[in-house]
């Protein structure tokens, strides 16, 4: 008797579970379909009845950690006053534990460098996370005028995904948390418009 559509959505949304943290971890080409298929608890040839190809899970992969990265961001911006969202999106995003657990953290500075060379639906898919994320960032600076806004959320993200990438590349510890203090300090300067 053959699988549930339910069934068979349910799995496939279990392997890109298994994959969104490996991928960020680990980048796209540190990540097997063998680790992924089994960190999901299936077999390996069970794969390419969910998938055609590594790259479309890696598609899929980057599309669910964007949408959790936006989730974990805007708990934070409803937290924070109107006219100070963008600053508290900002100040989470650059935190010490964003830094040291890419598996859980933004896809786009755990994997855009990657992707940026690569090509095909990967690279699309970081692309829609980008230009998704830079207009939800928009949305938190909603109090500004558009054009000011749109810059603000531009050089926010660019801060952002920067410092975090250099962060980690400092290696983590003391070193690396004061530049992200000193970041913070930054962006904090510059997106106070009151």
């Amino acid at each position: 008797m053959p699988w549930s559509s339910d069934h068979k959505q349910a799995t496939r949304a279990r392997i890109v579970d298994a994959a969104s943290p490996a991928l960020r971890s680990r980048g796209v080409e540190g990540v097997g379909v063998a680790e992924v298929m089994k960190a999901a608890g299936l077999t390996h040839g069970g794969f390419y009845a969910h998938f055609g190809s590594k790259e479309e899970l890696v598609s899929e992969a980057i599309a669910h950690a964007a949408a959790q990265t936006r989730a974990r961001l805007s708990d934070v911006a409803a937290k924070a006053p109107a006219g100070r969202k963008l600053p508290a999106v900002a100040e989470a995003y650059l935190g010490r534990q964003h830094s040291e657990h890419p598996e859980w953290g933004c896809p786009i500075a755990a994997l855009g460098s990657e992707l940026a060379r690569g090509a095909g639906p990967a690279r699309e898919a970081a692309g829609v996370a980008v230009r998704e994320l830079l207009a939800w960032l928009e949305l938190q600076a909603a109090d500004l005028p558009r054009a000011e806004r749109r810059r603000h959320a531009a050089g926010a993200l660019a801060t952002m995904v920067g410092a975090i990438t250099v962060a980690r590349a400092m290696g983590g510890g003391a070193d690396a948390d004061e530049y992200l203090s000193q970041v913070r300090r930054f962006l904090r300067a510059a997106l106070d418009v009151r």
